[in-house]
């Protein structure tokens, strides 16, 4: 490892949140668009949902074959070409006539949506353990404002002008993302540099060896799907009788979330503080009240304003913890650590996007949330009990690796 002279300062913090937010929103901005866009090409609610889960199988994909390639290349010119391939599948999603072209653009987007994903374990690198979990925290508000953003935004220029605008400022964005990591951002290189298969055949050794990284991807794939999923079928929800919200007017409701960007500091500081398990089981709790809530207020929209701020805070905290102990297992492997929490997290998100696909069609918001009440319940019986037969969420850490 780098001694603490060679190491360079952490980057200002508010630039890589933004960098974060920038980056996280190319796979959200369909969300809110999704009744636009079923008009647009004249498809069903069931098969425009087909977009975002598209692009969670995209990302999905990159996260299993590209993201470990930061533990063996250098991270910053790994940074800058995903953000110029956001840019490049923003403008072709942006002009595409066909819904299947619209499809094959949509996957693209999520291949190259890597810049939230490399950020932590570069910034991981480069921070010391007693102040992880709040530097974490500070990312993950960036990332959790580019989704809420995304969603805004999008609403609002979709109504106003067209959603095409939309992708075309994202590649915007994007572009001029890259050209700043390349300006602003130091090197980094890799610690101990491997070839691509020997990455590859390393994951699964990475996966037996910390039963920390089993548990917590098991508990945040089942979170996150039921998170991302619980968004597109609020979206649609939110667009029939009797709300009958317009585009701008979903996009607004995504302002709810305000509040759990605003604690992801204070999570943070509380997981350097106090620990992970105990605002993993706390976490554990409120999604499943956050779920409860959205149910039986299908109508009532102070009930799903607490509800899904409830279940956002949740997913929120739990992954700050999460991620806080998975990046402490071994500094020499954090991204291809990181890949297994995030491919779980979006692989939930992917299996849940396509399985909503079908509960909408027969039951529309009651099968939607039943769906995520179920998710939720299991991921907390997952953090209550680990595979010994112990407490999972109670028991103590595990020792991080050199």
């Amino acid at each position: 490892m780098t001694s603490p002279r060679e190491t360079p300062p952490l980057p200002p913090l508010p630039w890589l949140s933004v960098a974060m937010a920038v980056g996280i929103a190319n796979v959200y901005y369909c969300q809110t668009l999704l009744p636009q866009l079923s008009a647009e090409w004249r498809i069903s609610a069931a098969q425009v949902v087909l977009l975002p889960a598209l692009s969670q199988w995209g990302l999905t994909a990159s996260l299993l074959l590209l993201l470990p390639l930061a533990d063996s290349v250098e991270r910053r010119r790994l940074l800058a070409l995903a953000a110029g391939g956001c840019a490049l599948a923003a403008l072709l999603l942006a002009g595409a006539t066909q819904f299947g072209l619209a499809l094959i653009a949509a996957t693209l987007l999520g291949l190259c949506t890597l810049v939230p994903y490399l950020l932590p374990p570069y910034v991981a690198q480069i921070t010391p353990r007693d102040r992880l979990g709040t530097v974490l925290g500070t990312l993950l508000a960036g990332q959790f404002s580019g989704i809420l953003l995304s969603r805004s935004l999008s609403g609002l220029l979709a109504q106003l002008l067209s959603w095409r605008l939309v992708y075309l400022l994202a590649a915007l964005l994007m572009a001029l993302l890259a050209v700043l990591i390349l300006v602003a951002l130091p090197r980094q290189r890799p610690e101990r540099p491997l070839s691509y298969l020997a990455l590859q055949r390393s994951q699964l050794q990475l996966w037996n060896q910390h039963p920390t990284l089993r548990r917590a991807c098991l508990r945040q794939g089942l979170l996150f799907g039921c998170f991302l999923s619980l968004w597109s079928a609020l979206a649609l929800h939110l667009a029939t009788p009797p709300l009958n919200f317009s585009a701008a007017q979903i996009g607004a409701f995504g302002l709810v979330s305000l509040l759990s960007i605003a604690l992801a500091r204070p999570i943070g500081r509380l997981v350097d503080r106090g620990g992970a398990p105990s605002v993993l089981l706390r976490a554990g709790f409120l999604a499943v009240l956050g779920l409860v809530l959205l149910r039986i207020g299908a109508a009532s929209l102070p009930l799903l304003a607490v509800g899904i701020a409830a279940l956002e805070l949740a997913v929120q905290g739990s992954f700050v913890a999460h991620q806080t102990q998975v990046l402490s297992l071994d500094p020499a492997a954090r991204n291809r650590l990181l890949t297994w929490l995030v491919l779980c997290s979006y692989l939930g998100a992917a299996v849940c996007s396509l399985l909503l696909s079908a509960v909408w069609s027969q039951w529309q918001w009651q099968g939607a949330t039943g769906m995520g009440l179920g998710l939720t319940v299991g991921a907390l019986l997952l953090g209550l009990r680990s595979p010994n037969g112990r407490s999972g969420v109670l028991s103590g850490h595990e020792k991080a690796g050199p």
